[in-house]
């Protein structure tokens, strides 16, 4: 019976695809319709715009430049033009960054094909447009009926093998459940460039002539002066003693004569 609906299909133009499934271990077939070969064209194009597009401008401009300096002069110009974009840092960071953009949706989209992530009538999700990030590249995926954000959930450590990257995010947008963001990361942008110094270190090694010196004109309106440790030191010389607590105790001897008799003319006025 499989062998005749497979045949049925296949004389009406549609297209089956089967596969054993990993989880269960049941065969799982993925009936696909049959398409205008006019929406494929137009579906190609769609996916490989950037290179037609690059293509059709270098071409252009290589005809033009022909007809009016020639054919050697135009190669040398094509020529200088490829080196100063190669050559210069920004240019070339450009042009690497939107690279990786175009082949990290083509990737994509192979991924999606073979995970079957896709309708059962084999709609695969629109890929919208790729551009950089600080991280590495962001997809818009436009997600057609019959799938969910959980479906691209899933396959994302297959995505990330596929575009030969570290991991994959996606987030959903909240005004629409179909869009999905895809965050392809390359690289982490808190390990990488250089520790910029402060120059804390530096000035702790300073002595105070050494520091004072360091100070600006137009920063003394700004800058407390601290007092010093000879300041501190005579500051703490000078204080006055505060006197000390007699404790109580015994007296013996004239002091003790002394006390005692101080203490009677004390008591009585009349001697």
């Amino acid at each position: 019976m499989m062998a005749r609906t497979s045949r049925a299909h296949g004389r009406s133009g549609g297209r089956n695809s089967s596969r054993t499934s990993y989880r269960s271990g049941t065969i799982e077939i993925f009936t696909r319709p049959h398409q205008n070969p006019y929406l494929r064209v137009v579906g190609w194009i769609i996916r490989f715009r950037a290179e037609l597009t690059c293509i059709a401008v270098i071409l252009t401009i290589t005809l033009v430049l022909r007809d009016h300096i020639g054919p050697a002069n135009t190669a040398l110009v094509l020529g200088f033009v490829t080196v100063m974009v190669i050559g210069v840092p920004t240019s070339r960071r450009y042009v690497a960054a939107r690279c990786w953009a175009v082949t990290t949706r083509h990737r994509m989209r192979a991924c999606f094909g073979q995970t079957r992530t896709m309708t059962h009538d084999g709609k695969m999700p629109l890929l919208l447009w790729s551009r950089p990030s600080p991280v590495g590249e962001r997809v818009r995926v436009w997600l057609p009926a019959g799938l969910s954000v959980k479906d691209i959930d899933q396959v994302t450590d297959r995505i990330s093998t596929a575009c030969w990257a570290r991991t994959t995010r996606v987030t959903p947008v909240r005004a629409q459940a179909a869009l999905v963001v895809v965050d392809v990361v390359r690289r982490d942008p808190l390990t990488v460039g250089d520790i910029v110094p402060t120059g804390i270190h530096d000035l702790a090694e300073l002595t105070e002539t050494e520091a004072d010196e360091h100070i600006t004109p137009e920063d003394t309106g700004n800058v407390v002066a601290l007092p010093s440790r000879d300041t501190l030191t005579g500051a703490r010389t000078t204080a006055p003693t505060p006197p000390a607590e007699k404790k109580p105790g015994r007296t013996s001897g004239k002091n003790a004569t002394a006390h005692r008799t101080a203490d009677d003319e004390d008591a009585d006025p009349s001697l």
